[in-house]
């Protein structure tokens, strides 16, 4: 499970940076929320892809993959579907 994290965290960083005109291609304010909360994501992702498990339930329960995979995913749905 980590390294699908991981591998997922790493390929929305790469679409994300590479090629952000797919994602974006007029910058309104729906946008960029959503590209906020993808970051947001990305950033769980990454957390639980390394292995980090940080103390604070509330921290464990907001980077666990249960959480932050479908939000990434649906992140780049709406995206995908705005255009």
């Amino acid at each position: 499970m980590r390294a699908a994290s991981l591998i997922l965290a790493a390929a929305a960083s790469v679409i994300g940076l590479v090629f952000p005109f797919l994602l974006a291609r007029q910058p309104t304010g729906l946008n960029q929320s959503i590209l906020l909360v993808m970051m947001a994501a990305i950033a769980g992702c990454f957390i639980h892809g390394t292995g980090f498990r940080p103390a604070p339930a509330s921290l464990r329960m907001v980077t666990a993959p249960w959480l932050t995979w479908p939000t990434l995913l649906g992140c780049f749905a709406i995206l995908v579907l705005m255009r």
